[in-house]
């Protein structure tokens, strides 16, 4: 067995690092918004939550709408130059926050950041599964994640920081330029050859090359878990700003995040192994247990043991999905698959974040969790019925 290991290819090349430091960046310079924006609009632009929410799902709703021709450019087109181009545009727009002085030039921006968004995360994650040892897939795409994970623990923290003691100019143009080093950093990834991943001939233009049909049955758990993430990833400031005790947005992220990256590390060797659908099953009933206890949450101690079963929910669930669809796709398809499972992804969230904030004004953060504990055992129970054996029939390895 030993010898076995020791044969295994390495996974942290020079080519995998850049590719989790440029995952990183994007998300980090991302994350610091995230806690802000909802204080921009409100505070600066004088929106109403239920605006803001709207407002701020327009970014996810622009990567939605993206992520299938993210998809097809990428299976089409040289990975590498697709990446830095995207990666650079994204990169721009949080400058263009600066002058957003209202609430149209806001939105234009915002559509603009979340196509720049949709298409680099969809290019940067094929990159990196392209780099990856096929033997080593399964962890490749756990640790390729973590970098967003690790993003947000550190992200929304010095975000907070710098609403609390700068100017939102100060807070966008340090977004731009944490960004700027991610996009340096895609400059020393060698150049994938598209003979190397497959892509000799290029498949006939269909419906499939937007979006991999073969998954659709696979991906109605995955929308209805992005949900709640939504909700918590854009509300849970609002949130301590209303409870009785003591609670801190960014300590709350830290600790979800150290959930997510414990997760992801405990669960890479078992999806390596083939343990996909028993890792949504773990995940799943980790979610939906967290969002009840969040439901009536009335202390400081849960209020944070619930960030870190969360995080261990969806630390399991969203590398076994993407490992999922990756398995139903054909090597020149691998791009169609992450676009996939990013679209389903950021449906959900957009979900959330447009509704969490209407459901909040009229009801409560209570009532709010607990819709989301239901939407995951409906999930649940559908992934049971259906997507665990078609998974298990049709997966190509």
């Amino acid at each position: 067995m030993s010898d076995i290991e020791c044969k295994r290819p390495p996974l942290w090349t020079r080519d995998f690092v850049m590719a989790f430091l440029s995952n990183l960046l994007l998300f980090f310079s991302f994350y610091m918004l995230v806690p802000v924006l909802p204080f921009y609009l409100i505070e600066n632009i004088g929106t109403s939550e239920s605006i803001a929410g709207v407002v701020l799902s327009l970014y996810t709703i622009a990567a939605l709408v993206v992520r299938p021709f993210s998809g097809f450019l990428v299976d089409t087109f040289s990975r590498k130059p697709l990446y830095l181009v995207c990666y650079a545009f994204f990169c721009v727009m949080f400058a263009s926050y600066v002058v957003a002085a209202t609430l149209v030039l806001f939105i234009i921006f915002r559509v603009l950041h979340g196509f720049a968004f949709g298409i680099s995360t969809v290019s940067g994650s094929t990159v990196a599964v392209d780099i990856m040892p096929s033997e080593r897939r399964g962890e490749g795409i756990g640790y390729f994640g973590m970098a967003a994970n690790i993003a947000m623990a550190i992200g929304p923290v010095l975000g907070l920081w710098l609403y609390e003691n700068h100017s939102f100019d100060v807070i966008f143009l340090s977004a731009f330029g944490v960004s700027l080093l991610g996009f340096l950093t895609i400059v020393f990834i060698t150049p994938i050859k598209k003979d190397h991943i497959g892509m000799v001939e290029k498949p006939p233009l269909s419906w499939d090359r937007f979006i991999l049909l073969k998954a659709l049955p696979c991906v109605v758990l995955l929308l209805l878990s992005g949900v709640g993430y939504g909700i918590i990833s854009n509300f849970i400031g609002l949130y301590t700003d209303q409870t009785t005790f003591t609670s801190s947005a960014g300590l709350f992220f830290m600790v979800l995040s150290v959930g997510i990256v414990l997760a992801r590390l405990f669960s890479a060797k078992a999806i390596n192994n083939g343990k996909i659908v028993r890792t949504i099953y773990v995940g799943s009933i980790l979610l939906i247990i967290t969002y009840v206890l969040f439901a009536v949450c009335s202390n400081q101690l849960t209020f944070y043991v619930v960030a870190l079963t969360l995080g261990a929910g969806y630390g399991h669930i969203n590398p076994a999905f993407q490992s999922m669809l990756i398995n139903l796709a054909r090597h020149n398809q691998r791009g169609t698959a992450n676009a996939t499972y990013f679209s389903f992804w950021d449906m959900g969230i957009g979900l959330g974040i447009a509704a969490g904030g209407a459901i909040i004004e009229r009801l409560s953060f209570g009532w709010l969790f607990a819709l989301c504990a239901v939407l995951i055992i409906i999930g649940l129970i559908f992934f049971a019925l259906i997507s665990a054996s078609y998974f298990e029939k049709n997966k190509l390895r």
